[in-house]
């Protein structure tokens, strides 16, 4: 299977209005309510696209409780909740509908304690042996945990597992010290490894092979509608997706994770799985709800998915 790994998940709530008017009493006719989080992301377009998948989540309190249910009833993906004392955070987004415009409400993530963040190491150690590969995914709520990533992924490759890293800021720079399989850094976090600007491809393709030169097999950098750079040993290239009516980009990258994941796992040629990687991702974007395309819908764009050869 694939497991995900969610340190800071949450309750995501959008509300559906027509104008946000500070200061008025506004009513809504629809809200919707998903498990966020950048691994439940990855978990849920793994089943989309028909692999078996878990989603391992740190949460707390009744809204990690919610979280909980949401993954196993509403996603039907199997969970593995890591309990702490903390309280699972809310995200609540209005989204005002004739003119598409998003505005969000982030609460901070849950404090973890050092004796739960060893009870957190010793389940994903009891766990990892069921998975080919696993995913780190999103940013950590507790500066004490940033080393986390980097524990993890060491133990995930004793086991055998290949290991994908796809976070930012402190835990990122700390997770490559662990050398994981694959990493997707978007340009603006790849940006912040390679100190300098990625506003051309040749700058790009430098700190892409700054990542090799730390160890990294697979360098995946995300450009949003623009696509993806693609680097391994056995290849290098660009992808460009087609051209969609775009209705909501959030998740897009971790549906590209997906495809990569189950191509990983399927011992895939690297075109096979950039491909399909980035028409998940175009999917994604094609509706509100993050995660919620068709296997078919894919395979309709993974034709359309241009792909471009590096020399």
């Amino acid at each position: 299977m694939i497991l995900t790994f969610t340190p800071n998940p949450c309750v995501d709530k959008t509300v559906f209005i027509s104008t946000l008017t500070p200061g008025e009493k506004i009513r809504s006719q629809k809200c919707t309510c998903i498990p966020g989080g950048k691994g439940n992301n990855v978990s849920r377009a793994v089943k989309a696209l028909g692999y078996d998948t878990a989603s391992m989540v740190i949460v707390g309190g009744r809204p990690g409780q919610h979280v909980v249910d949401m993954i196993e009833q509403q996603d039907g993906v199997r969970c593995i909740p890591l309990w702490v004392n903390g309280m699972t955070r809310t995200i609540n987004t209005v989204l005002e509908e004739p003119i598409h415009r998003q505005t969000a409400f982030f609460e901070p993530g849950s404090p973890v304690t050092a004796e739960e963040m060893e009870q957190i190491v010793q389940t994903f150690t009891q766990t990892i042996i069921e998975a080919r590969v696993v995913t780190f995914n999103g940013g950590i709520p507790d500066p004490m945990l940033h080393p986390l990533y980097e524990r993890l992924i060491g133990i995930a490759k004793e086991a055998g597992v290949i290991t994908i890293l796809d976070s930012y800021g402190p835990e990122f720079t700390q997770g490559l010290e662990a050398v994981p399989y694959m990493i997707k850094p978007n340009q603006q976090e790849a940006e912040l490894f390679a100190g300098f600007s990625l506003d051309t491809d040749a700058a790009r393709w430098r700190a892409i092979d700054a990542f090799h030169n730390k160890g990294i097999p697979l360098v995946v950098m995300s450009l949003g509608k623009e696509g993806a750079l693609v680097s391994r040993e056995d290849g290098r290239f660009r992808l460009i997706p087609p051209e969609i009516k775009e209705i909501n980009p959030v998740g897009s990258g971790d549906a590209l994770v997906a495809g990569f994941a189950i191509g990983l796992q399927e011992n895939w040629p690297l075109e096979r799985m950039a491909r399909l990687g980035v028409a998940a991702g175009t999917a994604n974007a094609m509706s509100w709800d993050i995660g919620h395309f068709t296997r078919e819908e894919v395979d309709n764009l993974v034709a359309q998915v241009q792909l471009q050869k590096i020399a």
